[in-house]
Protein backbone atom coordinates (compact mmCIF):
# COMPACT_ATOMS: atom_id res chain seq x y z
CA UNK A 1 0.00 0.00 0.00
CA UNK A 2 1.05 3.59 -0.59
CA UNK A 3 1.58 5.99 2.28
CA UNK A 4 -1.42 7.34 4.17
CA UNK A 5 -1.19 9.45 7.31
CA UNK A 6 -4.17 9.92 9.62
CA UNK A 7 -4.11 13.07 11.77
CA UNK A 8 -6.68 13.12 14.56
CA UNK A 9 -7.30 16.72 15.61
CA UNK A 10 -8.57 16.02 19.10
CA UNK A 11 -6.91 18.14 21.80
CA UNK A 12 -10.22 18.25 23.71
CA UNK A 13 -10.80 14.51 23.57
CA UNK A 14 -14.09 14.49 21.66
CA UNK A 15 -12.94 11.46 19.67
CA UNK A 16 -11.26 9.55 22.47
CA UNK A 17 -13.93 6.82 22.50
CA UNK A 18 -14.00 6.53 18.71
CA UNK A 19 -10.43 6.98 17.55
CA UNK A 20 -9.38 3.32 17.42
CA UNK A 21 -12.62 2.32 15.70
CA UNK A 22 -12.29 5.15 13.18
CA UNK A 23 -8.68 4.31 12.40
CA UNK A 24 -9.48 0.61 11.88
CA UNK A 25 -12.44 1.29 9.57
CA UNK A 26 -10.69 3.97 7.56
CA UNK A 27 -7.50 1.98 7.10
CA UNK A 28 -9.46 -1.10 5.97
CA UNK A 29 -11.33 1.02 3.43
CA UNK A 30 -8.07 2.49 2.18
CA UNK A 31 -6.68 -1.02 1.70
CA UNK A 32 -9.70 -2.03 -0.41
CA UNK A 33 -9.59 1.17 -2.45
CA UNK A 34 -5.85 1.04 -3.11
CA UNK A 35 -6.22 -2.52 -4.39
CA UNK A 36 -8.56 -1.20 -7.09
CA UNK A 37 -6.78 1.96 -8.22
CA UNK A 38 -3.46 3.74 -7.60
CA UNK A 39 -3.44 6.15 -4.68
CA UNK A 40 -0.56 8.52 -4.12
CA UNK A 41 0.50 9.52 -0.57
CA UNK A 42 -2.33 11.08 1.42
CA UNK A 43 -2.87 13.07 4.59
CA UNK A 44 -6.27 12.55 6.20
CA UNK A 45 -7.42 15.08 8.80
CA UNK A 46 -10.03 13.64 11.17
CA UNK A 47 -11.87 15.94 13.57
CA UNK A 48 -15.07 16.16 15.58
CA UNK A 49 -17.74 18.70 14.66
CA UNK A 50 -21.39 19.32 13.96
CA UNK A 51 -20.98 20.56 10.37
CA UNK A 52 -21.91 17.16 8.94
CA UNK A 53 -24.56 15.62 6.71
CA UNK A 54 -27.51 15.20 9.13
CA UNK A 55 -28.55 11.92 7.51
CA UNK A 56 -25.05 10.49 8.09
CA UNK A 57 -23.41 12.18 11.06
CA UNK A 58 -20.19 12.74 9.12
CA UNK A 59 -18.80 14.72 6.20
CA UNK A 60 -15.88 14.29 3.82
CA UNK A 61 -14.10 16.95 1.77
CA UNK A 62 -11.16 16.59 -0.61
CA UNK A 63 -10.17 20.10 -1.72
CA UNK A 64 -6.82 19.40 -3.37
CA UNK A 65 -4.32 16.64 -4.21
CA UNK A 66 -3.08 14.61 -1.27
CA UNK A 67 -5.47 15.96 1.38
CA UNK A 68 -8.78 14.71 2.78
CA UNK A 69 -10.79 16.27 5.61
CA UNK A 70 -13.21 14.09 7.59
CA UNK A 71 -15.60 15.51 10.18
CA UNK A 72 -17.61 13.22 12.45
CA UNK A 73 -20.21 14.09 15.07
CA UNK A 74 -19.67 11.85 18.11
CA UNK A 75 -23.06 12.93 19.49
CA UNK A 76 -24.89 11.61 16.43
CA UNK A 77 -26.71 8.31 16.92
CA UNK A 78 -26.58 7.87 13.15
CA UNK A 79 -22.80 8.20 13.07
CA UNK A 80 -22.37 5.67 15.87
CA UNK A 81 -24.76 3.18 14.25
CA UNK A 82 -22.79 3.27 10.96
CA UNK A 83 -25.56 1.48 9.10
CA UNK A 84 -24.60 -0.06 5.76
CA UNK A 85 -20.94 0.86 6.35
CA UNK A 86 -21.83 4.53 6.00
CA UNK A 87 -18.42 5.77 7.17
CA UNK A 88 -16.52 3.44 4.87
CA UNK A 89 -18.65 4.46 1.89
CA UNK A 90 -18.02 8.13 2.57
CA UNK A 91 -14.28 7.56 2.82
CA UNK A 92 -14.22 5.50 -0.38
CA UNK A 93 -16.00 8.39 -2.11
CA UNK A 94 -13.34 10.82 -0.91
CA UNK A 95 -10.51 8.47 -1.88
CA UNK A 96 -11.78 8.49 -5.47
CA UNK A 97 -11.76 12.28 -5.38
CA UNK A 98 -8.17 12.15 -4.12
CA UNK A 99 -7.12 9.85 -6.95
CA UNK A 100 -8.90 12.04 -9.50
CA UNK A 101 -7.16 15.15 -8.16
CA UNK A 102 -3.89 13.47 -9.13
CA UNK A 103 -5.23 12.99 -12.67
CA UNK A 104 -7.46 15.51 -14.44
CA UNK A 105 -8.53 17.11 -11.15
CA UNK A 106 -11.99 17.61 -9.69
CA UNK A 107 -12.74 20.24 -12.30
CA UNK A 108 -14.26 23.70 -12.33
CA UNK A 109 -17.15 23.35 -14.79
CA UNK A 110 -20.55 21.76 -14.17
CA UNK A 111 -19.77 18.79 -16.40
CA UNK A 112 -16.50 18.11 -14.61
CA UNK A 113 -18.16 18.31 -11.19
CA UNK A 114 -20.98 15.99 -12.29
CA UNK A 115 -18.53 13.39 -13.53
CA UNK A 116 -16.23 13.64 -10.51
CA UNK A 117 -19.13 13.18 -8.10
CA UNK A 118 -20.74 10.44 -10.17
CA UNK A 119 -17.51 8.46 -10.38
CA UNK A 120 -16.89 8.86 -6.64
CA UNK A 121 -20.40 7.64 -5.87
CA UNK A 122 -19.97 4.63 -8.13
CA UNK A 123 -16.62 3.89 -6.51
CA UNK A 124 -18.22 3.78 -3.07
CA UNK A 125 -20.44 1.01 -4.43
CA UNK A 126 -17.49 -0.71 -6.08
CA UNK A 127 -15.65 -0.82 -2.75
CA UNK A 128 -18.52 -1.37 -0.31
CA UNK A 129 -21.49 -2.60 -2.32
CA UNK A 130 -24.97 -1.66 -1.18
CA UNK A 131 -27.49 0.87 -2.45
CA UNK A 132 -26.70 4.34 -3.76
CA UNK A 133 -26.53 7.10 -1.17
CA UNK A 134 -29.66 9.20 -0.46
CA UNK A 135 -28.27 12.07 -2.55
CA UNK A 136 -27.86 9.73 -5.53
CA UNK A 137 -31.46 8.52 -5.52
CA UNK A 138 -33.53 11.37 -6.98
CA UNK A 139 -36.22 9.97 -9.24
CA UNK A 140 -34.98 9.75 -12.82
CA UNK A 141 -38.10 11.57 -14.04
CA UNK A 142 -37.13 14.53 -11.84
CA UNK A 143 -33.55 14.41 -13.09
CA UNK A 144 -34.68 14.42 -16.73
CA UNK A 145 -36.46 17.74 -16.25
CA UNK A 146 -33.05 19.35 -15.78
CA UNK A 147 -30.97 17.49 -18.38
CA UNK A 148 -31.36 20.20 -21.03
CA UNK A 149 -30.20 22.83 -18.55
CA UNK A 150 -27.25 20.65 -17.55
CA UNK A 151 -26.29 20.30 -21.21
CA UNK A 152 -26.34 24.06 -21.71
CA UNK A 153 -24.29 24.67 -18.55
CA UNK A 154 -21.92 21.73 -19.06
CA UNK A 155 -18.79 23.78 -19.82
CA UNK A 156 -19.64 26.77 -17.66
CA UNK A 157 -17.61 27.57 -14.55
CA UNK A 158 -20.23 29.94 -13.17
CA UNK A 159 -22.83 27.19 -12.89
CA UNK A 160 -23.34 27.63 -9.13
CA UNK A 161 -22.11 24.54 -7.29
CA UNK A 162 -24.32 25.03 -4.24
CA UNK A 163 -27.39 25.37 -6.44
CA UNK A 164 -26.75 22.19 -8.42
CA UNK A 165 -25.52 20.01 -5.59
CA UNK A 166 -27.14 21.36 -2.42
CA UNK A 167 -30.40 22.93 -3.59
CA UNK A 168 -29.35 26.48 -2.77
CA UNK A 169 -31.71 27.83 -5.46
CA UNK A 170 -34.89 26.46 -6.99
CA UNK A 171 -33.13 23.29 -8.16
CA UNK A 172 -33.86 20.10 -6.20
CA UNK A 173 -31.52 19.32 -3.33
CA UNK A 174 -28.79 16.91 -4.43
CA UNK A 175 -29.68 17.18 -8.13
CA UNK A 176 -26.02 17.29 -9.17
CA UNK A 177 -25.13 14.17 -7.21
CA UNK A 178 -28.03 12.19 -8.66
CA UNK A 179 -27.44 13.43 -12.20
CA UNK A 180 -23.73 12.64 -11.95
CA UNK A 181 -24.50 9.19 -10.58
CA UNK A 182 -26.87 8.49 -13.49
CA UNK A 183 -24.29 9.76 -15.99
CA UNK A 184 -21.69 7.33 -14.74
CA UNK A 185 -24.18 4.49 -14.35
CA UNK A 186 -25.28 4.82 -17.99
CA UNK A 187 -21.68 5.18 -19.17
CA UNK A 188 -20.70 1.97 -17.40
CA UNK A 189 -23.65 0.14 -18.96
CA UNK A 190 -22.53 1.29 -22.41
CA UNK A 191 -18.87 0.37 -21.82
CA UNK A 192 -18.79 -3.21 -20.61
CA UNK A 193 -15.81 -3.99 -18.41
CA UNK A 194 -15.31 -0.39 -17.31
CA UNK A 195 -15.41 0.48 -13.61
CA UNK A 196 -15.33 3.69 -11.64
CA UNK A 197 -11.78 2.83 -10.58
CA UNK A 198 -10.62 2.26 -14.15
CA UNK A 199 -12.18 5.57 -15.23
CA UNK A 200 -10.59 7.69 -12.51
CA UNK A 201 -8.50 9.65 -15.04
CA UNK A 202 -11.14 9.81 -17.80
CA UNK A 203 -11.84 13.35 -18.96
CA UNK A 204 -15.36 14.58 -18.24
CA UNK A 205 -16.02 15.31 -21.91
CA UNK A 206 -16.17 11.57 -22.58
CA UNK A 207 -19.38 11.40 -20.54
CA UNK A 208 -21.15 14.34 -22.14
CA UNK A 209 -23.01 12.32 -24.76
CA UNK A 210 -24.62 10.17 -22.08
CA UNK A 211 -26.85 13.09 -21.08
CA UNK A 212 -29.01 12.31 -24.10
CA UNK A 213 -29.90 8.82 -22.85
CA UNK A 214 -30.76 9.58 -19.22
Amino acid sequence: MTSINFHFIDARGALIDHRDWLHTRLLATYAKASALMPLRPLDVIVKAGTHVIPEKGHLGYTPEPGLIFLTVDPASDIFRANQEASLERMFAHELHHAARWDGPGYGSSLGEALVSEGLAGAFAQEVCGGLPEPWERLDVSDIRRHVAMAASYWSRKDYGHDAWFFGASDLPRWLGYSLGFQLVKRFLLEHEGSTSSSLVEMEAEAFRGVLAVI
